[in-house]
């Protein structure tokens, strides 16, 4: 396929702008109605759905004939998820990740984005308007963190081995405390991610893999030498999003995590 390109930094520089605009002018002063339940118990902010809109409106714009799928957006119409399933690029948009944080007042959230062109993700953006934190990369040009390119490479860790787990995943990292030290449950994905770019922790296992939640996370890992994979080893596919996804500082310690959390494939 023809290369998707856009500058990378035209994209961060909307994120910024909603989020000053935005986000952090409602963070810790939402008000009675701005806070509402969607299916399953999470939350929506007026600032969710007006971030959303807003990037909408105006990330098209930097690739003509792209389209969007929000979260939001999906939630309201579930027909807009099948848009990643056409030839036209999309821009997938997580408006707030950590949307309880957000809402209680706890500054672990961020602004998401990724851009994929049938079937590949081209590029991924996260932004944490609370520290400032920035990380966005493109497919075969690397990975910026905070404006410095950043490598993981085979053997780069350190010290006590670091991870996040989801349900059932959770227990069963915690069951190996010999070779994970500490194992979390889930806060914020996008700020997991950008945990394991940073080094401070190794692996993330998810088992609701929402390509709003996850496409930009895992990519940026891989193209900065990270792996992640389905437990079986299939592809991540976020237009059909099944499976249990592992998303590593390495391959190495990829299949070691593997190894001890994918009872189905022991």
């Amino acid at each position: 396929m023809s290369r998707v390109v856009v500058d990378p930094d035209r994209v961060m520089s909307l994120m910024k702008t909603a989020a000053a605009e935005i986000v952090l002018p409602r963070f810790q002063s939402l008000q009675e109605g701005e806070v509402n339940e969607k299916d399953g118990g999470e939350l929506v902010t007026i600032a969710d759905i007006e971030t959303e809109k807003w990037l909408t409106a105006r990330l098209p714009d930097l690739l003509p004939g792209s389209i969007v799928v929000g979260e939001e957006a999906v939630f309201a119409d579930k027909s807009v998820f099948a848009r990643l399933a056409g030839d036209d690029p999309v821009w997938i948009i997580d408006p707030i990740d950590g949307t309880w944080n957000f809402a209680n007042g706890r500054p672990t959230f961020a602004v998401m984005v990724s851009l994929v062109s049938r079937g590949e993700v081209v590029g991924g953006w996260i932004y944490e308007p609370v520290n400032g934190t920035t990380v966005m990369g493109s497919r075969g040009d690397g990975v910026l963190f905070d404006g410095a390119p950043v490598r993981l490479s085979e053997g780069d860790h350190q010290g006590d081995i670091a991870g996040t787990a989801a349900r059932h995943l959770f227990a069963r990292a915690e069951q190996r405390p010999d070779v994970i030290a500490d194992v979390y449950r889930p806060n914020c994905a996008g700020h997991e991610y950008v945990l394991i770019l940073s080094g401070e922790r190794a692996f993330s296992a998810y088992t609701k893999l929402l390509p709003w939640d996850h496409v930009a996370g895992s990519f940026l890992v891989t193209e900065a030498g990270g792996h992640s994979a389905l437990l079986d080893g299939g592809q991540y596919d976020f237009a059909n999003p099944d499976g249990n996804l592992l998303t590593a500082e390495s391959s190495e310690m990829w299949h070691n995590i593997c190894a001890i959390i994918d009872h189905e494939g022991a």
